[in-house]
């Protein structure tokens, strides 16, 4: 892919960019065949957050993935390509739409961008997967596989961002529109770069507390998994609950969101949606895989205890669960699972023996990160397809523990424990697994929750930790 630097002065960027796309109009007149522009600009760190707020039309599709912790954002909204699929090649169906394009995209990137944030002034192709590969009856929010290129594309790290603005050139666009656009769509980023999100959440916060009832039909199906692994060879099963909250008010999913990333900074905060009024979103501690020139990173995270009161209980109780042999084992499925799959598809992971724990802001879970050298000839979604699902969001052996979840749970996970995040298009990728997470639609939202079963569990604690994360995800979100 050609790459074109000039002068960072705007009024000189845009004559060299109407240059550039002078040379694409006329090669796609001579081939016939549509090009993949991508248009990268400094810009200063916008919030994300405000940029949904004040530039994305709600009816866009957007996805947004932000770590407060790193400081790290992205936010891209508005369509450039879109490609929608399902079944059990999904994957690798979305894998080869990316590529089919990666070959017909042309690069301009404004000087000092690459230099300031490597990798940032790549397009990023957008992708979300639902946890089952068809849906599984009711209303469908989301496909079962979603490949967008946004049109917009904002990245941050720190102090420094990109704004990147793919286009696809025909042999009817107009060179002039186009140009006309991209002069007021960095114009009105350029404004926000001074300007504060401020929360429009009222102070006032409601606890969302399960019925009786849920609790009953949860402690059931728990006690009926836990029957069936003593009769079948099944080690594992992840059951997860769905609590319908009807709001009084509207819901305000920017102000949701920006509670999350306050009350979570450790966590990935997300959303994602259709354009549609439904967005699914949340604050994961999980990290599905992160791919950095060729470098892997990717966690076994399971087995979790509450945070104490005050540090000696807090030590206490972390203690407590590096010593659980209940969930040791639950986090050794884990591990094992990952560094099978990793080297099912021709990689080396490295990973330390024991695992550490990580703190959450209300919880705390056995972590073990991993690490593996990735080739160029191995794609990222090559990876996701072989992660997915994990033991922590599934269970062991992964299809029978599918076979039970269907079996056992009351409604579709949809997004739910699925892999969302973005593939550039020089191979760096980021996946985040969908837990901790809520679908809001105006005045409804849909919380899930998950606890993993093993051979020792018990009903009741499970709905405890249950009832733990669902009313921390609520209190930030109703």
């Amino acid at each position: 892919m050609p790459v074109v630097s000039h002068c960072s002065d705007r009024g000189q960027t845009l004559q060299s960019v109407h240059r550039f796309l002078e040379r694409r109009l006329a090669q796609v007149k001579q081939t016939h065949q549509p090009q993949l522009v991508t248009l990268s600009f400094d810009i200063p760190p916008v919030d994300p957050l405000l940029v949904l707020a004040r530039l994305a039309p709600r009816s866009d599709r957007h996805l947004y993935l932000e770590n407060p912790v790193a400081q790290t954002s992205m936010v891209g909204f508005g369509t450039a390509l879109a490609y929608e699929t399902a079944g059990v090649d999904r994957f690798a169906q979305a894998r080869q739409y990316i590529e089919q394009w990666r070959g017909k995209t042309h690069r301009y990137s404004e000087a000092g961008v690459a230099a300031s944030l490597s990798g940032a002034d790549w397009a990023r192709f957008f992708c979300a997967f639902t946890f089952f590969a068809d849906p599984c009856g009711g209303e469908v929010t989301f496909p079962a596989a979603l490949v967008v290129l946004p049109q917009w594309q904002l990245v941050r790290q720190g102090s420094q961002g990109v704004l990147t603005l793919n286009h696809l050139v025909t042999a009817t666009t107009g060179l002039e529109t186009l140009l006309d656009g991209l002069a007021n769509q960095l114009r009105s980023v350029d404004r926000l770069g001074n300007t504060l999100w401020q929360d429009p959440r009222p102070s006032a916060r409601l606890t969302v507390q399960p019925t009786t009832e849920a609790g009953q039909r949860f402690k059931a199906a728990v006690n009926r998994a836990l029957g069936y692994m003593t009769q079948n060879p099944v080690q594992k099963i992840v059951l997860a609950h769905a609590l319908d909250w009807v709001s009084a008010d509207p819901v305000q999913p920017l102000a949701a969101l920006g509670c999350l990333r306050q009350r979570y900074p450790d966590c990935h905060i997300f959303s994602v949606g259709q354009g549609n009024g439904k967005t699914f979103m949340g604050a994961s501690p999980e990290r599905l895989l992160s791919l950095t020139q060729g470098q892997l990173i990717t966690d076994a995270l399971a087995g979790s205890a509450p945070r104490g009161a005050h540090r000696r209980q807090d030590d206490r109780l972390a203690q407590g669960l590096l010593h659980n042999p209940k969930e040791r084992g639950e986090h050794r499925l884990v591990v094992e699972f990952l560094a099978r799959q990793l080297a099912g598809v021709g990689l080396q992971p490295q990973y330390q023996p024991w695992p550490g724990v990580r703190r959450l802001s209300n919880i705390q879970h056995l972590h073990t990160p991993m690490r593996a050298r990735v080739p160029r000839h191995i794609h990222p979604l090559h990876i996701v397809a072989a992660l997915h699902p994990t033991p922590a969001v599934a269970g062991v052996p992964t299809r029978e523990a599918c076979d039970q979840i269907l079996r056992f749970e009351d409604f579709d996970r949809g997004l739910y424990a699925a892999p969302l995040g973005w593939v550039g298009a020089n191979g760096d990728s980021e996946f985040v697994v969908g837990i901790r997470s809520a679908l809001v639609t105006k005045t409804w939202v849909r919380l899930y929750a998950g606890a993993g079963i093993v051979a020792g569990s018990d009903a009741d604690r499970e709905w405890a930790e249950i009832k733990l994360k669902l009313r921390a995800l609520g209190e930030s979100l109703v």
